[in-house]
């Protein structure tokens, strides 16, 4: 059986097949020739990905967007660790004075848990997550949220990145583990521990550890070493969403519909209740207008393996 290793190689988290090695907590080392090497100054921790075929989408699933199930091929790729953290884009708008959808709006949503609804909020944005008086003192480490799509791309453009297509974040968050409703595996709780940020049940009981937002990295890391791909933040992917894509998806990296009017979202988040469609699920698509920002939507980004 192929297993999955973490490795540190020029500022990056990479990952590649190896032996037993990942049992015995074996690294190797940063110059070893097996790992591609990465672009220099890469921004945040990335993991190498070696691509290949997977079995995308579930047919179980209640959702039609999620069927059928079908074939794709990848090439290898990387993409970062975790979810792109408020002091990386700090340090895109500190260089480039880039201004969000949000802050040029004036609002974005954020979630009232007591009328159990989004409502538009005045001065909401990235440096203010739950309004004008709100900041980001101690929140460093949070994923950036209210950010649109437009906002991710820009920075992942900065960034020297893109944002991952929806094929290649699907890979991402199977880990390698064929018919898993999680990056962890098959069940939601193994020995009733939680293994990511979402909502219990209809209501917010921090019970995972968290009420609302968690930092990145608070949870353990999949067989990729890589953080949130289920819960905390929904995530952007490059693609335009369609209902009816499965069916005509090519299969060597595809790349979405060519028309849409809405992107595709991935991961669900904090509020995404346990048992209720399973936001959480590895195969669960999600989709927004472009333009629209909430508390609980952020994105990652990938690299092409050169």
């Amino acid at each position: 059986m192929k297993t999955i290793k973490p490795i540190l190689a020029g500022g990056l988290l990479a990952v590649s097949v190896f032996s037993a090695a990942w049992a015995l907590g074996v690294f190797q080392r940063d110059d070893d020739p097996a790992v591609p090497a990465p672009e220099p100054n890469p921004i945040g921790r990335m993991a190498y990905l070696d691509g290949g075929a997977f079995r995308m989408g579930n047919d179980l699933s209640t959702s039609p967007d999620e069927r059928p199930a079908h074939e794709v091929s990848l090439g290898p790729f990387y993409i970062d660790a975790h979810e792109v953290a408020n002091r990386q884009f700090a340090r895109f708008v500190e260089q480039t004075g880039y201004q969000t959808t949000a802050q040029r709006r004036g609002w974005s949503y954020v979630f009232d848990h007591e009328r159990g609804q989004w409502i538009r909020q005045s001065g909401a944005d990235w440096q203010h997550p739950g309004g004008p008086d709100t900041s980001l003192l101690g929140r460093d480490e949070y994923p950036v949220v209210h950010v649109s799509w437009y906002d991710a791309a820009a920075y992942a453009d900065w960034a020297g990145k893109q944002l991952p297509t929806e094929a290649q974040w699907e890979y991402a968050a199977r880990s390698g583990l064929r018919d898993a409703d999680y990056p962890w595996g098959r069940e939601e709780m193994p020995e009733g521990r939680y293994m990511a940020n979402y909502r219990q049940h209809d209501r917010e009981t921090a019970a995972d550890g968290f009420e609302g937002l968690a930092p990145v990295r608070s949870f353990p890391p999949s067989r990729f070493g890589l953080y949130d791909l289920s819960g905390n933040v929904w995530e952007w992917c490059r693609d335009r969403h369609g209902e009816d894509y499965y069916g005509a998806s090519p299969r060597e990296n595809p790349p979405g519909p060519s028309e849409g009017q809405t992107r595709v979202v991935r991961g669900g988040s904090f509020l995404s209740p346990e048992n209720y469609r399973c936001g959480h699920h590895v195969s669960t698509r999600g989709h927004h207008r472009p333009e629209e920002t909430f508390q609980h939507l952020g994105f990652r980004c990938v690299r092409p393996a050169r």
